[in-house]
């Protein structure tokens, strides 16, 4: 149980800073905030959430459909 908990805050974690890195990268070219950076991200989530329950996919080939 710990180690899922442990795992489940490294995916997190690792989310978190891909998003703050996009933003950082993003912010930094344009010097403007785009918050329509996060929608991106939103969408890639609910579509692969999408594959999984409707198609019956495997978690890991859902994030690799085309």
């Amino acid at each position: 149980m710990v180690n899922q908990l442990i795992l489940n805050g490294i995916i997190a974690g690792s989310i978190y800073a891909l998003i703050a890195i996009g933003f950082t990268v993003i912010y930094r070219t344009v010097r403007f905030f785009h918050f329509a950076h996060g929608v991106v991200y939103i969408v890639g989530a609910y579509f692969a959430y999408t594959l999984i329950i409707s198609l019956g996919l495997n978690f890991a080939l859902s994030f690799f459909y085309p």
